[in-house]
């Protein structure tokens, strides 16, 4: 990631931070685990299926069978 690219991540992340902080209660805010879980909980539910289906579509579709395959090994 170049350092142009890097700032627009960072600026972008600050930017989510104060939308989530903004939109949570004094009790999700009042300590370091009470914070820690909301953020972890937004993660879980909003940010890593979005980036999930982003990785997907991006590789091809070999792989995910590759991948897949060894996943069915292990189990």
């Amino acid at each position: 990631m170049t350092p142009e690219e890097q700032a627009i991540v960072d600026r972008k992340l600050k930017e989510v931070a104060e939308i989530l902080y903004n939109n949570k209660s004094d009790s999700e805010l009042k300590t370091f685990e009470t914070i820690e879980l909301s953020v972890r909980d937004h993660l879980l539910k909003t940010v890593a299926p979005k980036i999930g289906k982003f990785v997907l579509v991006r590789v091809p579709i070999q792989q995910q069978e590759q991948a897949q395959e060894e996943k069915e090994k292990v189990v």
